[in-house]
């Protein structure tokens, strides 16, 4: 008994201090020719950290589906795991994220607000694009600059700066060529985060409610 009064009151000593400490994750996605990779890592005091790695994609030859590897990493060990994802699937998810949308209140103006809070410390988009053509190769490349400035500006809009984003396009004008690589890491407390389940949680049920009622639960409204 004594032991037990112990760790929950270092639990509620170290539980503050949870609010505080900044979760780092680091985003890695490459595109070669055919294949692609996209791996997420999180690190948290410096040491403690967990990541995911996604080599994308297969198309199955039996079903029509795409075939995906997962791999993650953290102290527990190694664990892999291989699945198919199929447009059935997809549909299915994307209507159960509209339900999602539907039942909680002022999702949206409670994301922006986490993202708000969130830090850029690294963005690095580096592309080659080249398509047989000169004449069209100069198109592709301007219109591609084009996207990664839209996508930097709003970007701009919802989170903050800690360094100079890095982007390039290189024009190939002798090849047919696709490739990019995009490095990013995000940082925020996970205290910002907590708190934003939280309101997600709370506005759930009061979207719910809502629903029932109403057809205002897709509105957004302040939180």
């Amino acid at each position: 008994m004594k032991y037990i009064l112990v760790g929950i009151l270092l639990l509620c000593m170290l539980l503050p201090l949870l609010f505080f400490i900044k979760m780092k994750v680091l985003i890695n996605y490459s595109h070669n020719g055919q294949d692609d990779e996209l791996s997420l890592q999180f690190r948290t005091l410096g040491f403690i950290k967990y990541s995911v790695n996604l080599p994308l994609l297969a198309i199955d030859d039996e079903t029509p589906s795409v075939v995906y590897e997962e791999k993650r990493q953290s102290a527990l060990g190694e664990k892999d795991i291989k699945e198919k994802f199929t447009l059935h699937r997809f549909l299915d998810d994307l209507k159960h994220f509209h339900r999602f949308l539907k039942h909680v209140v002022g999702f949206h103006t409670i994301l922006r607000k986490f993202m708000q809070k969130m830090s850029i410390d690294k963005f690095l988009w580096e592309s080659e694009i080249g398509t047989g053509d000169a004449a069209l190769t100069g198109s592709a490349s301007g219109l591609l600059w084009g996207i990664k400035g839209n996508t930097l500006g709003v970007i701009s809009n919802y989170m903050n700066w800690k360094t100079k984003p890095q982007i390039s396009v290189v024009p190939q004008f002798q090849q047919m060529l696709l490739k990019t690589s995009f490095e990013c890491m995000v940082s925020f407390r996970i205290g910002h985060a907590i708190l934003a389940g939280l309101k997600v949680l709370r506005h759930w049920k009061k979207g719910r409610t809502l629903f029932k009622s109403t057809d205002t639960a897709g509105r957004d409204i302040n939180v």
